[in-house]
């Protein structure tokens, strides 16, 4: 892989929507467990789901801690070691249900996209309602 690569946001072509997500994990969830990871080797620093050839895949991206100092702020440390960087590796977690793994790991989660014509305009709620009545199918 050489160099790498600078892990970045999320970006595909012709992008319709774009947003922002948030997620607030369980104290209680081992997200390097649940992803197949040591989680004594491996602190996950970011983690992504995308659409793979044969459904939905899960990436996390972890550092290996044994880069992490015995310290506060420790990631501001780990950049000022490697050039402003964190140095980390991306694995592609085979076997799992992407959804099902957050779904493990979520106390509150909240993603918001807009359509890409609003994208800087805001956007005022006028109403509520209930969606309707028949389910998806």
């Amino acid at each position: 892989m050489g160099d790498g690569f600078i892990w970045r946001a999320a970006d595909v072509a012709s992008a319709d929507w774009s947003g922002t997500a948030q997620l607030d994990q369980r104290r209680s969830a081992d997200f390097a467990q649940l992803a197949g990871l040591d989680s004594e080797k491996w602190l996950i620093v970011g983690f992504d789901i995308r659409d793979g050839d044969h459904g939905h895949e899960l990436r996390v991206v972890a550092v290996d801690r044994d880069l992490i100092p015995e310290a506060a702020d420790v990631f501001p440390k780990i950049a000022a070691e490697h050039g402003g960087q964190i140095p980390a590796t991306e694995f592609l977690v085979h076997d799992v249900e992407p959804y099902e793994v957050l779904q493990a790991i979520t106390r509150r989660f909240e993603l918001r996209l807009r359509a890409r014509g609003t994208k800087d305009l805001p956007i005022r709620i006028i109403g509520q309602s209930e969606g309707p009545e028949q389910p998806f199918v």
